[in-house]
């Protein structure tokens, strides 16, 4: 995304000296902790909102049902639906496929398997009130480029892990209104890696790497409505918080050899994940059929800019503080579900979601080649004894994009823009498994 126009001279006599140009090694730096969060991930952004196969099954339009313990984050009003304690585990599986082709170089993302957790347990402590606990991955990334590939000095490793910890009550407060609040803990860490050129006395060598490793924890809130005007039409509510973290961690320079090992720093910069407002209605009055409807907002306006403070500049003249303009928006997504029990122990569902991508065109970089997706889904659950398994595979269509546009940090542009069309899809699987004392 950002230049690596960073130039290393070296002294011989026992003296080293690096020089760099006017974005200077600091600058380089910056630009690996400006796009820490800005990466490929399975929703608009970097956002995941597969936290459950029956939602997942019926195009995540589940605020409105929410009728298991997965409900903890869908929308925690529904767990007064719930008649004893659940305990509910998911396993979600991710193999994307990103293509690169401009300036006549092809080039494509390694291929391998992402894979996220949740877990949750339920518990009605009283005909109105249900206590529950998750433990999930709201945010995710994880992109590997070809260390050779023409946007190499953008970006070749990404990943973004995120841990949440949601304790929530949920209150019938009316025999058909329930409301619920819960608080979140928010841990999260990142590694990012891209090459840059290097040149010593005149002397062009192999590319050097750029390395930052940095963690932090945030917290915010949750809230739920679920209201039932008529007897099998119900319409939901969620809303999550946005979580400030503060990221803190160390910064590594790999040269060839001999040239040695590079200059190295401590640093931090903070990324606030986004609001979201989720609403939605489902109806039921066609048995055994369930159709829903849900509508999520998500404020990625938070993200117009990063800003990353540097321990100590690298360079004499180094800029301590620097800022990289993203600018996204805020976007919808439109969700379509319907579920179809067959029996007392079976159940087919099956959705559709139109995801709008929150990045502007201005601001469109390769670490992140997102664009509008088409989600297509199906699944299953299937009941035996007092187990339930759940499965559920989604395909994600991303529309092809075009990147052509100058990214800059400081107000300077990088060198290598990696201008070209964007193509990417997944295939993402669920399992899961809940039991019901």
């Amino acid at each position: 995304m950002l230049s690596f126009l960073g130039m290393l001279i070296f002294s011989s006599f026992g003296k080293s000296v690096w020089l760099v140009n006017s974005f200077g090694l600091a600058t380089i730096v910056a630009v690996l902790l400006f796009c820490w969060c800005t990466s490929s991930t399975w929703a608009a952004g970097f956002a995941l909102v597969q936290q459950g196969t029956a939602a997942m099954g019926q195009g995540n339009a589940f605020v409105a049902e929410a009728n298991d313990a997965s409900a903890i984050f869908y929308n925690p009003a529904g767990l007064n639906q719930l008649k004893g304690t659940q305990v509910y585990q998911g396993s979600f599986f991710n193999y994307p496929d990103r293509e690169y082709s401009g300036g006549g170089q092809d080039s494509q993302t390694n291929h391998r398997l992402y894979r996220s957790l949740t877990a949750y347990i339920a518990i009605p402590v009283h005909d109105r009130v249900a206590l529950g606990l998750g433990f999930f991955s709201p945010f995710g990334m994880g992109t590997v480029w070809p260390p050779t590939w023409a946007g190499r000095y953008i970006t070749t490793f990404s990943s973004l892990h995120t841990y949440n910890l949601n304790p929530v009550i949920s209150v019938k407060v009316l025999e058909n209104l329930s409301v619920a609040a819960g608080f979140d803990v928010l841990w999260s860490k990142v590694r990012l890696k891209r090459k840059t050129p290097v040149v010593v006395g005149g002397r062009a060598f192999p590319d050097g790497e750029f390395e930052f490793r940095g963690e932090g924890n945030g917290a915010g809130y949750n809230l739920g409505l679920l209201y039932e005007p008529l007897t099998g039409v119900k319409l939901g509510v969620a809303y999550r918080s946005q979580i400030k973290v503060n990221h803190s961690g160390g910064f590594t320079t790999t040269l060839p050899a001999p040239l040695g090992a590079g200059p190295s720093s401590a640093a931090e910069g903070a990324i606030v994940y986004p609001p979201s407002l989720t609403m939605g209605i489902s109806y039921s009055r066609f048995k055994p059929f369930t159709f829903e409807f849900d509508t999520t907002w998500t404020g990625w306006s938070s993200y117009s800019k990063q800003k990353v403070i540097l321990d100590t500049p690298l360079t004499p003249n180094g800029a301590a503080t620097l800022t990289n303009p993203k600018n996204w928006h805020d976007s919808w997504a439109f969700r379509f579900g319907a579920n179809y029990a067959v029996n007392d122990w079976m159940k087919l569902r099956a959705g559709y979601i139109y995801d709008l991508t929150p990045v502007p065109n201005s601001s469109f970089d390769p670490q992140i080649p997102d664009a509008n997706r088409h989600i297509f889904t199906v699944g299953q659950d299937l009941k035996i004894w007092r187990f339930t398994l759940g499965i559920a595979y989604n395909y994600i269509l991303s529309e092809p994009r075009t990147k052509n546009n100058t990214i800059v940090v400081n107000g300077v542009p990088a060198s290598l823009q990696a201008n070209g069309r964007y193509n990417s899809d997944v295939h993402s699987l669920g399992l899961s498994w809940s039991f019901q004392f």
